[in-house]
């Protein structure tokens, strides 16, 4: 199974990619990093953009949070105070043929003709999404009352995609279920059983290098909340 280039290389990569392409509006990829969460995420929105049309636009987005000692203000307009945040999204585009690169660079350049978006987080409240794909990155790093403000912009025809890594919470308020907002609502929707409207598959072979592997079992948060690795693990169906 392949898209945009990018095949499975495990099964629940495959299941993944089975239900990023299905109708239900809300997606939830969790998992260590490296196991391809984004990518395959990426690689199946520019396929249903660009190939078979049944979105009009894909739209990236992700809240500007800096990793580590923060660097302060970014200057420039607001698209190049963007640029440093979308980088994981064009890094992935090495995993694609050349031609799906060149293909991706007219459609992000394209002015009005453009159909790849990079959004702030921060500029989204109040908007609706038509007919889009809409990949959120780093959604472990989402208070509550971002991610509301986030998931209710699914508009008609829409697929909401959400990435994270529970290991990888880089505030530490956000290190426990009450505050996390992806916790809430990926926890809220198995609560209520509303498996007609979302899926969630947890990556759990680390594909990236395999020294990522070590790295991840060696760094990865200890002291994290045990509800936040039981609801991986319901993810574990592939």
């Amino acid at each position: 199974m392949a898209f945009f280039g990018v095949s499975a290389r495990n099964q629940a990569q495959k299941g993944a990619m089975q239900a990023l392409n299905n109708e239900k509006p809300y997606m939830f990829i969790t998992g260590p990093a490296g196991g391809g969460k984004s990518l395959i995420a990426q690689a199946v929105g520019l396929e249903n953009v660009v190939e078979t049309r049944r979105y009009r636009k894909l739209i990236y987005t992700r809240l500007q949070a800096q990793l580590g000692m923060e660097i302060g203000h970014l200057p420039g307009s607001i698209d190049e105070k963007t640029y440093p945040f979308i980088r994981p999204f064009l890094d992935n585009l090495e995993a694609m043929s050349d031609e799906s690169k060149r293909i991706v660079q007219y459609l992000m350049t394209g002015g009005d003709k453009a159909q790849i978006f990079f959004d702030p987080i921060q500029t989204m409240r109040g908007g609706t999404f038509h007919k889009s794909f809409v990949l959120v990155d780093e959604v472990q790093n989402l208070d509550v009352g971002t991610m509301h403000g986030v998931a209710t912009r699914l508009g008609p025809g829409t697929k909401m995609v959400f990435c994270g890594n529970f290991a990888q919470v880089d505030t530490q308020r956000l290190r426990k279920p009450s505050t996390n907002g992806m916790y809430q609502l990926l926890n809220g929707l198995y609560e209520r059983g509303a498996h007609d409207i979302f899926d969630h598959v947890n990556l759990m072979d680390i594909e990236r290098h395999y020294a990522v592997g070590v790295v991840e079992d060696i760094l990865r948060n200890h002291d994290m909340a045990p509800e936040f690795a039981d609801l991986e693990a319901r993810g574990n169906t592939y």
